[in-house]
């Protein structure tokens, strides 16, 4: 295999028609008309599922940012290339090497999860400007007790578009 992500039925969700947010939809997003929170939500799975690290950097938000890199530098990331990494001074070869890292631990967080058959349910705003969460279900027949909530993810605004500010690979009660 070529290192991309394949869910539990063993191939990766399909990859969206067009270009690698065609599946973001359209309807009530930010004020720009853009796709709603759980399109969003969706794409960033897609993009992590398909290896597409870049566009996972894109969608996400500068507090997700700023939070993958406080962990990342937890973990030994150099404080310097942090920085660099954060203010966008990075090298090319310095932030694929740090997104593919990114990337294979995002996959490890939806390891045994098959990413083509979940189900992403916006759920409650907090208020009218606050974040907006995304609740990722996996479907189980009624018989089985019906869906069952695989994770979450916390989206907010920012700059007219929805940006993913944190995934929990645990739903959040």
């Amino acid at each position: 295999m070529s290192g991309e992500a394949e869910s539990a039925n063993g191939h990766r969700p399909a990859r969206p028609s067009g270009s690698a947010g065609a599946d973001e939809g359209g309807g009530d997003g930010p004020s720009h008309g853009g796709p709603r929170p759980a399109a969003v939500a969706r794409a960033f799975v897609t993009a992590i599922a398909w290896g597409e690290h870049r566009r996972v950097w894109e969608l996400l938000s500068q507090d997700g940012r700023r939070a993958v890199l406080r962990i990342a530098v937890a973990r030994g990331l150099n404080e310097a290339l942090s920085a660099r990494l954060r203010d966008g001074t990075a090298t090319s070869s310095e932030l694929d090497s740090f997104l593919t890292d990114l990337v294979n631990g995002l996959r490890a967080d939806l390891a045994g999860n098959d990413l083509d058959a979940l189900d992403y349910r916006e759920d409650a705003v907090v208020a009218a400007d606050g974040p907006v969460w995304v609740v990722l279900t996996a479907p189980l027949p009624e018989a089985l007790g019906g869906d069952v909530p695989v994770g979450t993810m916390e989206l907010v605004e920012e700059n007219g578009r929805w940006a993913v500010a944190r995934l929990s690979p645990r739903p959040q009660t």
